[in-house]
């Protein structure tokens, strides 16, 4: 596609083959919606929420073949819908939201097994949506990182000072619409970022890059920029690694260990120097 012409030549500087290039692209794409959003994720305490919607994915499947409709706007919707389940329940349950995430996983994982054994030709293709393959993206699956890039702008741009502040005042009535908002925002960049790269690497990018900016700033604001400078630099470093004869493996599962490697990283730095 020729919009992304000119950000294919600039990853040529690293990448020769145009399945890389496209790959790093892609990264770079996923990495400004899921660190950016991760922030709230960690400081909301919602680190398993990319799980539990993630997983709605399998049954997104399951009852799209069962009914013979759209596999993608399916698990979109599907994702919504547990997204705002989660919040739902955690506003009016009186229950911590790990407590809330960690009921709607499980029924989520139970939907999408109950779905696949009564659909058993779903069960081929569900592996790609759990590990994800970065290496086999298209041009439309760019296209909709790209999209998924323009919401979280939007979405940030008009909903981070109310989001912040429930981080401070949570459940506060005053901004029960900003948390329905954000939970279905966050479902809307898990879905798409599962079907493009898979669970594995989506719910990384959310967690990993945030706890590292946390670990390392003692401001929102720094701790924004720094989850999106970890993310950026460990997707790239990872994807270069695993191309690297002397590495070989999987590039979703070395940008994965990257984004690990550079959280523990931080963490040894802030313990020798520790924030005054």
């Amino acid at each position: 596609m020729e919009i992304f012409s000119p950000l294919y030549q600039l990853a040529g500087c690293l990448y020769e083959p145009m399945f890389m290039r496209r790959s790093a692209l892609a990264l770079a794409l996923l990495t400004v919606a899921a660190s950016s959003s991760g922030v709230m994720v960690v400081n909301r305490r919602m680190a398993f929420f990319p799980d539990a919607v993630g997983h709605s994915v399998f049954a997104g499947v399951a009852a799209a073949l069962m009914l013979s409709l759209n596999v993608q706007l399916t698990v979109l919707a599907l994702s919504v819908l547990i997204g705002l389940t989660v919040t739902f329940l955690a506003r009016h349950s009186h229950l911590a939201s790990d407590t809330v995430i960690g009921l709607v996983f499980s029924g989520a994982v139970a939907l999408g097994l109950a779905l696949v054994s009564r659909q058993p030709q779903a069960a081929a293709g569900l592996s790609r949506f759990f590990l994800g393959d970065v290496l086999t993206l298209d041009d439309a699956q760019l296209t909709a990182l790209a999209g998924l890039d323009v919401l979280t702008i939007v979405f940030l741009g008009l909903m981070t000072n109310r989001l912040t502040l429930a981080c401070v005042v949570p459940r506060s009535s005053s901004d029960r619409w900003g948390e329905y908002l954000f939970g279905a925002y966050l479902a809307v960049v898990v879905a798409v970022g599962v079907q493009a790269v898979g669970v594995l690497l989506v719910t990384a990018l959310l967690v990993a890059p945030a706890a590292t900016g946390r670990v390392v700033s003692v401001s929102f604001r720094g701790m924004f920029w720094a989850a999106m400078a970890a993310g950026l630099v460990a997707g790239q470093a990872g994807l270069w690694a695993s191309f690297q004869p002397a590495v070989n493996t999987s590039a979703g599962a070395t940008v994965v260990l990257v984004n690990v490697l550079l959280f523990c990283l931080a963490a040894l730095y802030r313990k020798i120097r520790p924030v005054r």
